[in-house]
């Protein structure tokens, strides 16, 4: 499989953007997920099915025409009539070494994957062999690189029904968070019945009851039709931000930003949208990623001891360097 997208080899050194520090592994994870974008954007064209950069990824393609520096993921987003035919076409249409992982996933392995409330397309690592998967994905050596796809979901008009939507995804969401501490404090079945009961649904002869569950979920976010609804939102979010909320005609248009070495579709009123989320986003709140950063820095012992398993004694880095380049084979 050829690889799309091009990047020089200085792109793959240290750079300080923003004052921040980008250290070149962190170059080899952006190039990574783009290529992983790229052919994620190449089905949603070639099944008329509109998507948008999302969250920092929104912010970084409108504010620094690229990555967020302090930024390490990719996220994007998807109306939900549309997101309901991706969720149809994404595994059929994927080529070969990359799937869907979470609730929608077709095996509980890949279900188990992506423990969120989202799409997730992944590199599998099953089906790549190592040093392919290292050229094509510019030197990038932890497995199963993705990106996140969300669904922007319509807010009821009616507040009654936003308020018992809240009730049982927050229900759906704690049970499933506390999981495990709920089945050592024997509360497990009291949690799940409930839900069970809200939703009116049995879990009688469910086989995974967890991605049952997400599943469920996900049809509640969706409970709320255009028509029904002045604004539309990531529901996560809205759960615990009311204001978290843009009008639906945010995503009636696209338009294309340059993002690093690609270009990205966006909506055409990204300002209201950013506004939204972010608030003032025009100055840069350094750190301010949701998440640990950087995703694979606890897995870097792991590599650092299975590159001195092949009897390589140079850096990490170099590494990298010399299998993407097919200068050395393991």
């Amino acid at each position: 499989m050829e690889k799309e997208l091009e990047f020089s080899a200085d792109y793959f050194k240290t750079e300080v953007r923003d004052g921040f520090e980008i250290p070149a592994m962190m170059k080899r994870a952006w190039a990574a997920q783009m290529e992983v974008l790229h052919v994620v954007a190449g089905v949603c064209k070639n099944n008329g099915i509109r998507y948008f950069a999302d969250g920092g990824t929104l912010l970084g393609a409108v504010r620094h025409k690229g990555m967020i520096p302090w930024d390490d993921d990719i996220d994007i987003c998807v109306v939900r009539e549309e997101y309901n035919r991706l969720i149809q076409v994404l595994p059929k249409a994927l080529p070969h070494g990359f799937v869907v992982a979470g609730m929608y996933a077709d095996s509980e392995r890949l279900q188990k994957a992506a423990f969120v409330p989202h799409l997730r397309v992944i590199a599998d690592e099953t089906l790549w062999n190592f040093n392919d998967y290292m050229r094509y994905f510019h030197g990038f050596p932890y497995q199963r690189v993705g990106i996140d796809i969300f669904p922007m979901d319509y807010i009821s008009r009616d507040i009654g029904i936003t308020n018992v939507q809240k009730q049982i995804i927050r229900l759906g969401i704690e049970t499933l968070r506390d999981w495990n501490k709920l089945e050592e404090n024997g509360m497990l079945d009291e949690y799940v019945n409930g839900f069970q009961k809200l939703c009116n649904v049995s879990f009688d002869n469910v086989n995974n009851e967890k991605n049952y569950m997400w599943k469920i979920i996900d049809k509640i976010s969706s409970i709320s039709y255009r028509e029904e609804a002045d604004y539309i939102t990531n529901i996560f979010y809205w759960l615990d931000n009311d204001n978290y909320k843009m009008k639906k005609e945010c995503y009636d248009y696209t338009i294309e930003l340059p993002f690093e070495n690609m270009n990205i579709v966006a909506p055409e009123m990204y300002d209201e949208v950013l506004r939204a989320e972010y608030g003032d986003y025009i100055v840069p709140v350094k750190g301010a990623a949701d998440h640990d950063y950087p995703f694979y820095g606890h897995m870097e012992p792991e590599l650092i001891k299975q590159i001195r398993n092949v009897g390589f004694k140079g850096s990490v880095d170099e590494f990298c360097e010399e299998v993407a380049s097919g200068r050395l084979r393991v």
